[in-house]
């Protein structure tokens, strides 16, 4: 490993391939990416289900930093949300022996730093896990003026059929139909094209999009202290700090 090469593992839940295009193309000099899939547990309660995450994604974690990442991302924002939970994050950190970021603690850092009021939310998601994000910007203190979701985990076919194929414009399309009042657009999955259709909403509108992709980029690249500020990944990356 070249002296300045700085190494970043990032999780994302088996058959997410959005992610790692997405952060391709923000990659600052000198900074490498490596992805490794994990498994969310499927059924579990909720007070199980962050233990068993954790057992999930030990092993990948592993293979990340014997790979030598100095610090972990989790891109995924369902599951970081339900565990979102400060211990929770630092036993994380804990088991894979550097710092791991989730893509909640990521979104939570952004909201902090952008100060929205209100956001519209547009998801591929169903009425459950939509609740998981209302719940989780609630606590957050952002009013979320609207939430709709695509369905798309309503199986793994219909997931697998339409979330990696989603055009930003139609994302886009989508979004605009939510809550046109609020102060800016939250899009939360990682499993979707989020990058372009946040410039063409931020174009069209003015106002600040976020995504969870944005967001975690963000976070991890301000936390090893690398400049990653770029005008095409909307104002949260354009504005940096």
């Amino acid at each position: 490993m070249a002296n300045s090469e700085i190494r970043v593992g990032v999780l994302v839940p088996a058959g997410n391939t959005i992610h790692e295009a997405e952060f391709a193309r923000m990659r600052p000099e000198n900074v490498v990416y490596r992805f490794a899939p994990f498994t969310s547990p499927k059924g579990a309660e909720a007070a199980a289900f962050c233990t068993l995450l954790a057992d999930n994604l030990k092993a990948p974690m592993k293979e990340l930093t014997d790979w030598g990442a100095k610090v972990l991302l989790i891109g995924c924002t369902s599951a970081s949300m339900k565990c979102d939970d400060p211990a929770a994050e630092a036993r994380l950190s804990e088991i894979a022996g550097v710092p791991v970021i989730t893509a909640a603690a990521a979104v939570r850092e952004a909201l902090r730093f952008m100060k929205p009021r209100s956001l519209s939310v547009a998801t591929p998601y169903g009425e459950a896990t939509n609740q998981v994000v209302s719940d989780f910007l609630d606590r957050q203190g952002v009013k979320v003026a609207g939430i709709k979701g695509l369905a798309f985990d309503a199986s793994p076919d219909v997931w697998k059929a339409n979330a990696p194929t989603l055009k930003a414009e139609a994302l886009l399309d989508f979004s605009m139909t939510i809550a046109p009042e609020s102060d800016g657009l939250y899009l939360p999955c990682t499993g979707v094209n989020s990058l372009d259709a946040l410039k063409m909403y931020e174009s069209r509108t003015g106002k600040p999009g976020i995504s969870s992709v944005q967001a975690g980029y963000w976070a991890v690249m301000r936390h090893l202290g690398v400049n990653g500020q770029r005008a095409d990944a909307g104002q949260l990356v354009a504005r940096w700090s």
